[in-house]
C-alpha cells in the first residue's frame, strides 16, 4: 500500500507538471483562457494527446516539435518531473492526508512562480493569491486537536510567519533600493501563513543564501554587474521546499 500511494502521488505530479508547463507559458502572456487546446509556441500547432505525454512525449520526439522541428525547451519535462519529485517526497516526508496534499499543491505553486520570474522578473499576484488561500487550512487546523499537523505551533505562530520574513525583507529593499522586488516579499508573506514563523524564517534564510551564491556565480561567469537585476524567487522557493520537508528535523537537530 505504502509503494502503491508513492506511485500515485508520483503519477499525480507528472500529470499536473504538465498542466504547470501551461500555466508557465499562458499566464504571464494573459491567454490562459484564450486556447483551451495546447499547442506549439512556435507554429502554433495543435498538440495530439500522444504528444503531451509528460516527459515521455518529449524524449520520443528528441525536443522538437512534430510539425515544425523547433527546438522544445528542456524546462517543460523538467518542470514535470521536478514536481513528480516534488509530489513524491511530500509523501514520504509526511505521508499521505490533507497537509500532505496541500504541500504538493504549494511546491506547484512555487514551481509556477519560480519559472515566471526566471522568465519576466516578476512574480503574478495570483500565485501569490493562491498560497495564501492554501495557507489558511494550517491556521484553521491549528485550533483543533489532532488536527493532522506535522508540527505543534500554535495559531498565532501561523500570523507571525505572515510577517516574520516579508517585513525584514521589505526593510532590506527600502533600504537597498534595488535587487528586491514586491514579489518577494509578498511570496514570504503567502508561504509563511501556510509554514509558520520558524520555517518561513529558515527557507527565507536558505533562500537568500542561495540567492547571494548565485549572484556571485553570474557575476563571475559572465561579468553582471552587482546592480544587475537577478530573479530570487526560484532561490526563496528552492529554500522553502528545504524548509517545509526538512525543516522540523533540522531545528530538532539543532535543539531548537
Amino acid at each position: 500500500m505504502t509503494i502503491l500511494w508513492g506511485v500515485l502521488y508520483g503519477l499525480l505530479g507528472l500529470v499536473v507538471g504538465s498542466f504547470l508547463n501551461v500555466c508557465i507559458y499562458r499566464i504571464p502572456r494573459r491567454i490562459f483562457w484564450a486556447e483551451q487546446n495546447s499547442f506549439c509556441p512556435h507554429c502554433g500547432t495543435k498538440l495530439h494527446w500522444y504528444e503531451m505525454i509528460p516527459v515521455l512525449s518529449w524524449i520520443a520526439l528528441r525536443g522538437r516539435c512534430r510539425t515544425c522541428h523547433e527546438r522544445i525547451s528542456v524546462r517543460y519535462p523538467l518542470v514535470e518531473a521536478g514536481n513528480c519529485l516534488l509530489w513524491v517526497l511530500s509523501y514520504v516526508t509526511f505521508g499521505p492526508g490533507w497537509y500532505s496534499a496541500l504541500l504538493c499543491v504549494v511546491f506547484s505553486l512555487l514551481v509556477v512562480g519560480s519559472c515566471i520570474d526566471l522568465d519576466i522578473m516578476e512574480l503574478p499576484n495570483g500565485i501569490v493569491i493562491a498560497l495564501a488561500v492554501v495557507g489558511i487550512a494550517p491556521f484553521v487546523a491549528s485550533f483543533f486537536e489532532g488536527s493532522g499537523l506535522p508540527h505543534d505551533l500554535p495559531w498565532w505562530g501561523y500570523l507571525v510567519g505572515v510577517v516574520a520574513a516579508s517585513v525584514p525583507l521589505l526593510a532590506v529593499a527600502f533600504v537597498t533600493r534595488g535587487g528586491i522586488g514586491g514579489g518577494d516579499v509578498k511570496l514570504l508573506a503567502a508561504v509563511g501563513l501556510f509554514a509558520g514563523w520558524k520555517l518561513v524564517l529558515m527557507g527565507a534564510l536558505f533562500g537568500i543564501v542561495l540567492g547571494a551564491i548565485g549572484a556571485i556565480v553570474l557575476m563571475v561567469a559572465y561579468g553582471r554587474g552587482r546592480k544587475a537585476m537577478l530573479p530570487l524567487v526560484p532561490a526563496l522557493s528552492l529554500g522553502m521546499v528545504v524548509s517545509l520537508l526538512w525543516g522540523d528535523a533540522i531545528l530538532a537537530a539543532l535543539g531548537l
